[in-house]
């Protein structure tokens, strides 16, 4: 196991929605060890709080058709002046029993993967949901 000092600190411009003034989190890269594939499933986890985490996703991997425009605003607070710089996570929701797992597509978490300032960007104008149901073609890793 990687120890926490070793992964990419990711430093919030502004604290997630309900979660007070944590700012610092690591990204925990998930996948099986020799996996070789592109990372698709990570633990965002708070150094200020070690019991505040969450399970995130590349969303490519289950929403082919994702994506979406960040306005001026969100890519001057995130240092963002080139696309190919911006990393797109979801939040997942695990399914409470029998039910599915789903992603927040209306307020994904954007990484500036240059300089690890990130932002849970709530959509405007958009009809993304809250709760997309991860479809059950998407990798085992759920």
């Amino acid at each position: 196991m990687t120890a926490v000092e070793e992964l990419p600190e990711l430093t919030f411009v502004r604290p997630l929605p309900g979660f007070g003034d944590l700012r610092r989190f690591v990204l925990v890269d998930l996948a099986p060890e020799g996996a070789g594939d592109e990372p698709v499933l990570f633990e965002l986890r708070s150094l200020e709080d070690p019991a505040v985490r969450f399970l995130v996703a590349a969303p490519a991997a289950f929403f082919p058709e994702y994506g979406f425009e960040l306005d001026e605003t969100d890519c001057a607070a995130l240092g963002l002046g080139d696309e190919a710089d911006a990393l797109v996570l979801v939040l997942l929701t695990l399914g409470r029993e029998a039910g599915p797992t789903t992603a927040n597509l209306l307020a994904p978490v954007v990484v500036n993967a240059r300089t690890r300032a990130a932002a849970q960007i709530i959509l405007a104008g958009t009809d993304w949901p809250v709760q997309a149901d991860v479809v059950a073609s998407a990798p085992s890793a759920l």
